[in-house]
């Protein structure tokens, strides 16, 4: 009789290459490549043959590409090749769109000396923003996102180029600024749920909070780093700066193109999209009904919308009273770079806040939190107006991540684009009356008493919070991302339960990739 030996070790206790060691290819697992990774002296034991094939047989067998492994052969500085491509890609991208995003309207002011001309431009910007994101998200749903991703960067390189070609050549206009800045913005709403979707495919679900807290730091060091750029760049002539903005697309179009994506199959016939204008309108709203069916996330989305609110008011009121109503302007700057530091802070722990408090213990906290700090930035005193500004801001990548992740962890996959952009438009849809507001209270009432009217609703939601046991369980059942956590059972229909629990093929592959 025959005998085979297996190692009782199992595979964690396997040493991976060091950093620095020359990268194997296919050295995915030490079955692929025994003679680069060491295990450790473990005994040999005798165990009689298998009829199911030899025990590194699932080992062996090929993964899917598209799907990442948390194990590579190389020294990856982020999660895995994908995802590092896709975040390099998109520090690019968004670094030169926040700095063509202040040099548009200096260059309008520049050529046109005409400020109504740069506010009629950044209102069409917005308002286009607005109206493309449900369509966006449809589209991000229906087609093959980095087919689409890689479209948006084509698109928008050419137009930042043609932009920087106008100023070069003395040919620049309001309309072209108006017609390619629209554009820009709708290429960009478009991209925005198709990366969504592409990292849920590239990241393991385990690694999905890592994904979207170091997305958080690269839109905050964008946001940070972009403007103070582009406003030095605008000394050596606006087209440098849509030079490099178009130059940044095409950078990003390489990277992209360079991913290793399977579009996850299309749903069966009870969630195919139904086409034509008649279903339309239900189409485009099916992410913002899946939304209204969670109450839990409906609440926190909520509970978001008045803190955006909040944080634009907050920014407005310190950067008066820390400036004396304008006439220190280096101390309104030194508040906004305070605010820039803290999202940046904030995008950072994300991660390891998540990991140890529960989202209704974060709420409560930053409720209470904002409860002080907000009367503070109304106080004049330059220290403790940038301290509070710094930790009010701080706060927000927390709970953005947290709606992230509830989102991504929770949501179908071929629902996710109008999910990711019915969540933002909600989360967003009243931020624009904090500024407004503000300047009335500012006039009225005062900056103190402004503060206090700013900050009472947060303390009826800490009060809620701390006397209803069931709308902290509602917070808590939110996704969060920890290993322990089972993944969703389908909640859309009763076919989309059958594609979840992956009874076909094509079912299975979708299941494997949530």
């Amino acid at each position: 009789m025959r005998y085979t030996t297996a190692r009782t070790g199992s595979q964690r206790s396997w040493r991976r290459p060091v950093c620095g060691s020359p990268p194997v290819t296919g050295c995915t697992s030490p079955a692929a490549c025994p003679t680069v990774w060491t295990s450790p002296p473990t005994p040999r034991v005798s165990t009689p043959p298998s009829n199911h094939g030899p025990p590194d047989r699932a080992r062996n067998t090929p993964r899917r590409p598209g799907l990442s492994t948390s194990r590579t052969g190389e020294c990856v500085p982020l999660i895995n090749r994908n995802f590092t491509l896709l975040w390099t890609s998109q520090v690019l991208s968004c670094t030169a769109g926040e700095m063509a995003a202040l040099a548009l309207p200096m260059a309008i002011l520049i050529t046109t000396h005409s400020p109504v001309d740069a506010g009629l431009v950044a209102t069409a910007i917005g308002v286009a923003e607005l109206i493309a994101k449900l369509p966006g998200g449809l589209l991000a749903d229906t087609v093959d996102r980095r087919r689409l991703m890689m479209f948006c960067d084509a698109a928008r390189a050419a137009l930042a180029l043609t932009l920087a070609l106008a100023l070069a050549t003395g040919r620049f206009s309001t309309a072209l600024a108006m017609a390619t800045g629209v554009l820009t913005a709708v290429l960009s709403t478009m991209f925005s749920p198709a990366e969504g979707g592409v990292i849920r495919q590239i990241v393991p679900r385990e690694r999905r909070r890592e994904a979207v807290t170091t997305n958080i730091v690269r839109t905050n060091v964008a946001i940070a780093g972009g403007p103070p750029l582009g406003g030095a760049l605008l000394g050596f002539g606006a087209p440098l700066v849509f030079l490099i903005d178009g130059a940044s697309y095409l950078a990003s179009f390489g990277l992209l193109s360079k991913i290793r994506y399977v579009h996850p199959p299309a749903p069966t016939d009870a969630d195919t999209p139904r086409r034509g204008l008649r279903h339309m309108g239900d189409e485009l709203t099916r992410g913002i009904r899946w939304v209204f069916r969670r109450r839990s996330l409906l609440a926190l989305i909520g509970f978001v919308a008045y803190l955006n609110l909040l944080g634009r008011a907050v920014e407005l009121l310190a950067a008066v009273q820390s400036s004396d109503f304008g006439s220190e302007p280096v101390a309104a700057g030194v508040v906004l770079t305070a605010a820039g530091c803290g999202g940046i802070a904030g995008g950072i722990s994300a991660g390891w806040v998540l990991k140890r408090l529960r989202p209704a213990t974060m709420i409560g906290a930053v409720c209470g939190s904002w409860l002080v700090l907000i009367p503070l930035t109304a106080t004049g005193h330059q220290a403790l107006t940038v301290t509070a500004i710094f930790a009010l801001v701080f706060a927000l990548p927390l709970i953005g991540a947290l709606v992230s992740l509830s989102v991504m962890l929770d949501s179908p996959a071929h629902l996710q684009g109008r999910i990711s952009t019915a969540t933002t438009m909600l989360a967003v849809s009243i931020a624009w009356v904090g500024p407004g507001a503000t300047g009335f209270l500012i006039a009225g009432p005062g900056a103190q008493t402004a503060s206090l009217i700013l900050a009472a609703p947060l303390a009826v939601m800490l009060f809620l919070l701390l006397t209803s046991a069931r709308l902290r369980t509602a917070f808590n059942t939110l996704s969060t991302g920890d290993t322990s956590e089972p993944p969703p059972l389908p909640t859309e229909n009763k076919t989309t339960e059958t594609t979840e629990t992956g009874t076909t093929k094509s079912a299975k592959t979708e299941t494997e990739t949530i």
